[in-house]
């Protein structure tokens, strides 16, 4: 059903996102237009009567790794109404691993335990999950059945979640991670915004916006 219902959502989308993303130079954002539609069957449908965020990142990012935290509070303190996901961007093919075990930690149920000790593994201690075998063997020692993760990281439901992590990527055209998308419609990185804390406020006020715009 997940798949069948994301290619249902990839067929909206390559019917809404014909036009390119709209610059606003003089601001540090993008705006989409038309506005793309919430993500569906992906991560799990998004409710309609809730604001859409999500999170353009790759697990080898340096830049990623350094917003975490900071995403992290804010998380804890996350308006209601709003439905924040992660999102593996796929600009490279040297990202795929990492896409893949992304989407097999979520399979399994593991990603938001394993989301940020992914990122410290790569960069305090200099890891190449990148590498399949010390991926499968560090999943292991973290708690997660090898066998099961293999499994998952190799399924055919995974290599649909990759494909569409591809589109999304494209259809978003994002050009660096992290990137944030607020509502289908405004797109910012850290360094449109200057800094991952202003990033941090620039969310905040495209949420506000979003609220705004729906009333």
């Amino acid at each position: 059903m997940r798949i069948l219902t994301l290619a249902v959502y990839l067929g909206a989308l390559a019917f809404t996102s014909a036009a390119p993303a709209q610059i606003r130079s003089s601001l540090p954002y993008r705006t989409l237009d038309p506005v793309l539609p919430p993500v569906t069957g992906l991560l799990g449908d998004s409710p309609k009567d809730k604001i859409e965020v999500l999170q353009f990142f790759y697990y080898g990012c340096p830049h990623c790794f350094d917003q975490q935290p900071l995403i992290e509070d804010w998380l804890l303190k996350k308006p209601a109404d709003v439905e924040f996901r992660y999102l593996p961007a796929l600009r490279d093919d040297k990202w795929l691993t990492l896409t893949r075990a992304y989407f097999a930690l979520d399979k399994l149920g593991h990603a938001r335990r394993l989301h940020r000790p992914v990122y410290d593994v790569i960069n305090f201690d200099g890891v190449m999950l990148s590498d399949e075998q010390k991926l499968f063997d560090w999943v292991a020692r973290n708690g997660v059945d090898r066998a099961r993760f293999i499994e998952a990281f190799n399924s055919d439901e995974n290599r649909a979640l990759v494909d569409a992590a591809r589109k999304l990527t494209n259809a978003y055209n994002i050009r660096a991670t992290p990137t944030m998308v607020v509502a289908g419609k405004y797109l910012f990185s850290s360094g449109q915004a200057g800094s991952h804390f202003e990033a941090m406020k620039l969310l905040d006020q495209f949420i506000d916006l979003a609220r705004r715009e729906r009333k």
